[in-house]
This record gives structure tokens, sequence and C-alpha cells, in this order.
């Protein structure tokens, strides 16, 4: 019998939440609805051939049924109490006016207050106490029917009393056990809702902690980019000062070219700390290696980054100094144009081409990632999530002061294309 106790959740200590204001707003309205179609259907009873009987006890037949359908406007509040209250009423009505008992609103108010207690009722032992005493009800009830005298036709070989009990037995178990179950399956369904969006949530909270630590993991990365950065021009500029000091007396032109370049390095210093804090801002998914990226990582991450896609590199033009913020950055930005090729497209190959640019608007790198496939999912690339999608890449090329392309390609693909302007001096390598 454990599915038994399971189906009833004997012992189970979750309970349902109570009502809304609603649902029992809802419930009031029933009640009103109930007692207008009781009305009615007493009505229609003494339409028929037991009519006589009702207009007997007219009164105390309107008592009965509306004793019956008006405590539905709190079945949800006190689910038991109306359970017990409807049983009653509708055992002693048919005692007083059985064929109050027929009215087809006093047999449904009475199944909807059994299923009402069984799918609202918090107090599951008290629950099973009152059923308990229905069915003790039920069964003295069909006792005393077959105790009764029934007038018998004679065309069957069973008697018109044990007729009536049987016949009685297997409406009010099918009537009683059906208005159970269904509450039963309304409460266990409220509870499986329950137990999903507990789930949810608790699944919602871990993704916010997943993301605060990687966001805290990006910003100590970032913090410790940023003292490479300021470290590597603090050095350099300790050691001008330390030529410029020894030559400052013997020869004031080789002094002043040191000071020239503490004044350049301090600069870079300078704008290197501004875009290395810019960078604090963008929470794009990276791999902690323990070291900044640069150009040369970017080349040998293409070369062994196993596909699909299957991954093609090339770099045009004379390289130059590139400042290592911008290394970083670059290695970083292929990497999220790569990811979202895998998540949000069909693409079997792809190119990442880097550009070192030499015009008349100045120097410059150029990085440019372009697939031959098609997008697919619900969503497509330029439309990855928040924190993790293509967003970041515009924001890393924004702190440069780049420029960022991403679009579909006219021959077919997609393209990600970022221009970094690339400053005349920097304390980087290519």
């Amino acid at each position: 019998m454990r599915w038994l106790r399971d189906f009833l959740g004997w012992g189970d200590p979750w309970r349902r939440r109570r009502p809304t204001p609603a649902e029992v707003r809802f419930d009031l309205w029933l009640g009103l609805f109930l007692t207008a179609l009781g009305v009615i259907a007493l009505e229609a009873l003494r339409a028929t051939t037991i009519g006589t009987l009702i207009n007997e006890s007219l009164l105390e037949s309107y008592l009965w049924t509306l004793l019956m359908v008006v405590p539905l406007a709190v079945r949800r509040l006190f689910p038991i109490t109306v359970m017990v209250v409807c049983s009653a009423v509708f055992y002693i009505s048919g005692e007083r006016v059985f064929p109050v008992a027929y009215s087809v609103v006093v047999q449904v108010a009475l199944f909807l207050a059994i299923y009402t207690a069984w799918a609202w009722t918090p107090h599951r032992r008290r629950l099973f106490a009152a059923t308990g005493l229905m069915i003790a009800g039920m069964f003295a009830w069909l006792i005393q029917a077959l105790l009764t005298e029934v007038p018998d036709p004679g065309g069957s070989w069973m008697p018109a009393s044990v007729g009536s009990a049987v016949t009685s037995l297997g409406i009010n178990v099918a009537y009683f056990f059906g208005a159970v179950a269904w509450g039963q399956v309304s409460y266990r369904g409220a509870q499986q809702r329950e137990l999903v969006a507990e789930q949810t949530d608790q699944l919602r909270r871990q993704q916010e902690q997943a993301a605060r630590r990687a966001l805290d993991d990006q910003r100590l990365e970032i913090a410790r980019e940023l003292h490479d950065v300021v470290a590597h021009h603090v050095t350099g500029i300790g050691i001008q000062a330390a030529a410029a000091r020894h030559v400052l007396d013997r020869d004031p032109a080789k002094s002043a070219v040191a000071l020239t370049a503490i004044e350049s390095s301090s600069r870079q210093a300078v704008e290197e700390m501004h875009r290395m804090v810019g960078l604090l801002r963008s929470v794009s998914e990276t791999q902690d290696t323990g070291a900044r990226p640069g150009l040369s990582d970017l080349e040998r991450w293409v070369t062994a980054e196993a596909g699909p896609p299957t991954l093609h590199w090339r770099r045009v033009g004379t390289p130059g100094p590139v400042p290592e913020s911008v290394q970083s950055s670059l290695h970083r930005i292929a990497q999220e144009a790569v990811a979202n090729i895998r998540q949000h497209s069909t693409a079997r190959n792809a190119d990442v081409v880097l550009r070192h640019l030499d015009g008349a608007n100045g120097a410059a790198v150029e990085l440019e990632v372009i697939d031959d496939g098609a997008a697919h999912g619900k969503q497509v690339p330029g439309k990855s999530g928040e924190r993790f999608g293509l967003r970041g890449i515009r924001e890393r090329a924004e702190v440069h002061g780049g420029a960022v392309e991403i679009g579909p390609r006219p021959e077919g693909g997609w393209r990600v294309r970022v221009r970094i302007p690339v400053p005349s001096a920097s304390g980087g390598t290519p």
C-alpha cells in the first residue's frame, strides 16, 4: 500500500499555500451563482412527479438547498468545514425531504465540497479523520437502506432492498472516490508546480552567483593586467629618470631625450590605465591563463584550436607596435567571435584575419572573423546574451576607441570586424 500512502501524501510535510484574494473572490461569485442555480433546479423538480413531496415542505426544501450551496462561497478558506457541513446537510435533507438530494445543483455542490477539501486542505491528518467520518456515514446510510423495506416488483431474483443498496453503493463509491481522487490530483499538481518553481528559483540564484563569480574573476584579471601595464611603464620611467639624473650636468641634450621619453611613457601609462579601468565594465567570458594573451598567443590559439568550425589564420601587413592592452582585447574578441559561431551558426570553416594598417588616418590594427555558415536556433549572432555575447566585443573595442562591424555577408556567412587605432609609440610588442 506504499503507492496509496504516497498518493495520499501521508506524512508528507508539504502544505499548500492559502488561497489568494482573487481565488476567494471567485468562490464568493461561485456561491452566489450556485445559489441562484439551486433555486432554479428546485423549481424544476417541483415540475416533475416528485414535486408533490417538495410542495409539502417547500420552505424546508429551499432551506436545505441554500445550506448546500452557500458554504461553497468560502470553500477554499475552510475546506474541511465546508465538506463536513455539506455532507451533513446532504444526509439530513435526504432523510427529511429526499427529493432535494436529487437536485443536480445539490449533487454538484457536494462533489465540489469533497474535491475542494482534498485539493486545498493543508491539514492532511484532519482531512483523513473527516473523510473517515464521511465513509462511516455513507456505509451507515447503506445499511439503513438494506433494512428499509422497498416495494418489490418481483422481476428479479435479487430482493428489492438489496438491489437498492447495491445501486446506491455503486453510485456513492464512484461519486465519493471520484471527488477524492480529483482533489488529490489537484493537490499533487500544485505541489509539483511549487517544486518546479522552487527549483527554477534556485537555478536562477545559482546562475546569478556564477555570473557574479565570473564578473569578479574578470575584474581580478583586468586588475592584474592594469598592474602589469603600470608596473611596466613606471619601471621604464624610473630607468629613464636615473639616466637623466646622471647626464644632467655633463650632457643636457641626452638629459632632455630621457625626460622626453619619461613624458611619453607617463602619458602612455595614464592612457593604458584609463583603458584598463574602462575594461572593468566589460564582463565578457575569458579563460584565466595567468598571463596577458597577445597577438602571438592569438596565432597559436587559432592554429591549435579544434573545430568545428575549422579555423584558418592569416596575417596581413607589416607588424608594428601594438599596446599590450589592445593585444589582449583582440585576442579575447577573436575567442568571443569564434564562440558565437559555434553556438549560433552552422559554419564549418572560419577565417581569422589580422591586418596591420598604416594609412593617412594613422596606424591601426584590424581583426576580422568570417564564417561560411547560416544562423540557426532561436538566437542568432548579434543577439546573444547580455553578458557573454557580441555586446562584449563592442565594449572592448569602444574602450580603445575602435570601430566594430558585425553582420551578415552578402556572399553568405557572418562577419565580425574590429578596427582599433594604434598610437605611434607603445610599450607593447607585436
